[in-house]
C-alpha cells in the first residue's frame, strides 16, 4: 500500500488531510471491531456461566446486550465515515489522474501521436485509468482496515492465549506461499489482458472512425473478424485471470476451517479440564472465525491490484514521456509582427528526412504558398510555425526569434490554423467558431461568418449558428467545414494566418467558395497557404515549389507558370487533360 501511495503521491497529496481522518477513523473502527465479541464472552462467563450469581442476571444481561448494541453502532458510523473519505479520496485520486492522463498527452508533440493508435491512447484515459482507481480506492477502502483488524486480532490472541494463535496461523504460511507464486502469473495476465483491451479499443475506434470506407468496400466482414480474434484474445487472457484469482477463496475457506476445527478440538479439551473458560473459547474462536474473513477479502483484492498494477504501467508510460515540445527557459511572449523565416530546416519522422535544407522568408502581411506533389513535405512546414513539431536542424524564425525561445502559448495564440482535417467539436456551430478566441463579441462572430461564407448556409440550418453539429462535423459537407474553420481562423485575428490544404478533397463548387473565402482574409496579416490544388494560390505574392523536402521554384504564379519547370507541369496537369505529373529529380 505504501509502494502504490508513493508512486501516487503528487495526486495523494491534496487530499493527505482526508486520508489521515480516514484512517484514522478506520483504526477506530477496527477497535470497534475487537470489541464486539467481549460482551459475548461477558454474557457466556459471567452471566450464564455456572459460577455466575442468579442476582442481578438480568441487569447484567441487559448492559451486556446494550454494550453489544452500542459497539455495534457506533462502530457501524465510524465505519461509514472511513470508508467514505478514504474511497471518495480515491475516486478523487483517479479523477485527477484521469485528467492528467489527457493534458499530457494532448501535450506531447505530433511527433509522438504519430506513433501511436488513437484506440490504444482512449484506453489508457477512460479504462487503465478506471482500473488503477479500483486498485487505489480498494487499497485505501478495503486493505487498509482489514490489515489494520488483522494486525488488531492477533495482537489480542497473543495477550489472550499464545498457544492459541500459533494453531491459528499454522495455515497461513502456505497460503502466503502460494499467494507469492500466483501473484507473478496473475501480473503476467494482467499486462496480457490491458494490451489485449488496448488493441481491442484501438481495432473499435479505427472500425468506427472510418466506417465509410469500410462499407464503401464491403469490408465489414474483415474488421469483425480482426475484432473477434483481439475479442479472443482479451477473453482468453481475462479467463485466464479469473481462472488464477477463483483459487484463493476455496483456499482460504479450507484453512479457515482447519484452523477452526484445531482450535476447537484443542479448545474444548482445554475448557474440559478448567484451564479455559467457555467464554475464552467463544472469543477465540469469534476472533478466528473474524480473522479469515479479511484475509479473504485481501485475497480477492489481489486481482483488483493486480489489473491495477498493469493499468498503471500503461498509465506511467504516458506521463514518464516528457513532452518534447516545451517553453525554453527565459522565454518572454512578446506580440507577433508576422515575419516568418525558415534558416536551412531539416527534419525527419525518424526515417528519411521530409524536409531539407529548407529555407525562405515571409514578411509581415505578405501572402506566400507552399506547393508540390504529395509527399514534398509542405504539411510539415505549417506543422513547424507554431511549433507542433520542432526542427532537427536549422530553425524557423518569427519575428527574427527562433521560436523555440517563444513561449509556446503566446506563439500559438498569434497563429491561426486552418488545417486540412478541421477538427471541428461536439456542439454549435457558434461553439466551433468561437473557442479560437473566448469572448469575442456578437459583431466579431458575424463579420466571420460573413466573411468566410458560413451564413451561405448557416441560414438554411433548423438553428442557425446555435444548430448542433454532429461529432466532428460529419452531418456537414467537407466545404461547410472548411468555412467554419476559416470563419474560426478570422476570430482569432492572428498575426500569422496558416492554411493547410484548405480546398482537399472538395468538388468545384465548394473550391470555389473556399477560394473567395480565402481572399476575404484580412490583407494585414501574414498568410502561408499550402497546397496541393494551385487555384487557392495565383493570388500569392509568392509561391514556393516543394519537391522530395526542398524548394525547387520560388515566384510569382504568372512567372513559375511560363517557366516550364515542376510548378508549370503541376499547372497544365491540374488545368489540362489528366496525365501523371512526375517529381523532379
Amino acid at each position: 500500500m505504501i509502494g502504490i501511495l508513493r508512486r501516487y503521491r503528487a495526486w495523494v497529496w491534496p487530499y493527505r488531510r482526508a486520508l489521515a481522518l480516514g484512517t484514522l477513523l478506520a483504526a477506530f473502527s477496527v477497535g470497534f471491531n475487537l470489541l464486539q465479541p467481549w460482551p459475548l464472552r461477558y454474557i457466556v462467563d459471567d452471566v450464564l456461566g455456572p459460577g455466575a450469581s442468579a442476582d442481578g442476571a438480568e441487569v447484567r444481561l441487559a448492559v451486556a446486550i446494550g454494550a453489544l448494541v452500542a459497539i455495534v453502532s457506533i462502530g457501524a458510523l465510524v465505519d461509514y465515515w472511513a470508508t467514505r473519505l478514504l474511497s471518495g479520496s480515491g475516486l478523487n485520486i483517479g479523477g485527477d489522474l484521469r485528467i492528467d492522463v489527457l493534458d499530457r498527452l494532448q501535450r506531447l508533440s505530433l511527433r509522438y501521436h504519430s506513433n501511436q493508435r488513437v484506440g490504444d491512447l482512449v484506453s489508457r484515459v477512460t479504462s487503465d485509468v478506471s482500473y488503477t482507481q479500483d486498485m487505489i480506492v480498494q487499497v485505501l477502502a478495503t486493505l487498509l482496515p482489514s490489515v489494520m483488524l488483522v494486525v488488531g486480532m492477533l495482537a489480542v490472541l497473543l495477550l489472550i492465549d499464545p498457544w492459541f494463535t500459533v494453531l491459528a496461523l499454522l495455515a497461513t504460511p502456505p497460503m502466503v506461499l502460494l499467494t507469492h507464486r500466483s501473484r507473478t502469473q496473475l501480473r503476467r495476465a494482467a499486462r496480457r489482458l490491458r494490451k489485449a483491451d488496448g488493441r481491442l479499443a484501438s481495432s473499435a475506434t479505427e472500425s468506427l472512425a472510418s466506417v465509410h470506407v469500410i462499407q464503401a468496400f464491403t469490408m465489414e466482414h474483415d474488421r469483425l473478424q480482426r475484432f473477434t480474434d483481439l475479442s479472443d484474445d482479451a477473453l482468453d487472457a481475462g479467463l485466464e485471470s479469473i481462472r488464477l484469482q477463483a483459487r484463493f477463496s476455496p483456499l482460504v475457506d479450507l484453512a479457515s476451517a482447519a484452523s477452526t476445527a484445531v482450535v476447537l478440538w484443542f479448545g474444548a479439551m482445554r475448557a474440559l479440564d478448567g484451564r479455559l473458560t467457555v467464554g475464552d473459547l467463544v472469543l477465540i474462536l469469534s476472533y478466528l472465525g473474524s480473522l479469515y474473513k479479511p484475509v479473504k477479502q485481501l485475497s480477492k483484492l489481489s486481482q483488483v491490484v493486480t489489473k491495477g498494477v498493469a493499468a498503471a504501467e500503461r498509465i506511467d508510460e504516458v506521463l514518464a514521456t516528457p513532452p518534447d515540445i516545451v517553453d525554453r527557459p527565459g522565454a518572454l511572449a512578446i506580440p507577433v509582427r508576422g515575419r516568418i523565416e525558415f534558416r536551412g530546416v531539416t527534419f525527419s519522422y525518424g526515417r528519411e528526412p521530409v524536409l531539407d535544407d529548407v529555407s525562405f522568408t515571409v514578411q509581415p502581411g505578405e501572402s506566400i504558398a507552399v506547393v508540390g506533389p504529395t509527399g514534398a513535405g509542405k504539411s510539415t512546414v505549417a506543422a513547424l510555425v507554431p511549433r507542433l513539431l520542432d526542427v532537427d536542424d536549422g530553425g524557423v524564425f518569427v519575428d527574427g526569434i527562433d521560436v523555440r525561445h517563444h513561449p509556446l502559448e503566446s506563439l500559438r495564440s498569434q497563429i491561426s490554423l486552418v488545417l486540412q482535417d478541421t477538427g471541428l467539436l461536439q456542439g454549435t456551430l457558434r461553439d466551433n467558431i468561437v473557442c479560437a478566441r473566448p469572448g469575442v463579441t456578437d459583431r466579431d462572430v458575424e463579420r466571420a461568418v460573413r466573411l468566410a461564407l458560413v451564413d451561405e448556409f448557416a441560414s438554411r440550418l433548423p438553428d442557425g449558428l446555435d444548430t448542433i453539429i454532429g461529432e466532428r462535423g460529419t452531418n456537414l459537407s467537407g466545404g461547410q467545414r472548411q468555412r467554419i474553420a476559416i470563419a474560426r481562423a478570422i476570430v482569432r485575428d492572428a498575426s500569422i494566418i496558416v492554411l493547410d490544404e484548405p480546398t482537399s478533397a472538395l468538388d468545384a463548387a465548394s473550391e470555389e467558395l473556399i477560394v473567395e473565402a480565402i481572399r476575404n482574409l484580412p490583407a494585414n496579416r501574414t498568410r502561408l497557404v499550402i497546397a496541393h490544388r494551385l487555384s487557392t494560390v495565383r493570388d500569392a505574392d509568392t509561391i514556393f515549389v516543394m519537391d522530395r523536402g526542398r524548394i525547387v521554384e520560388s515566384g510569382p504564379h504568372d512567372v513559375l507558370s511560363r517557366a516550364g519547370g515542376l510548378y508549370a507541369r503541376l499547372h497544365q496537369f491540374q488545368s489540362g487533360p489528366a496525365r501523371p505529373v512526375a517529381a523532379s529529380a
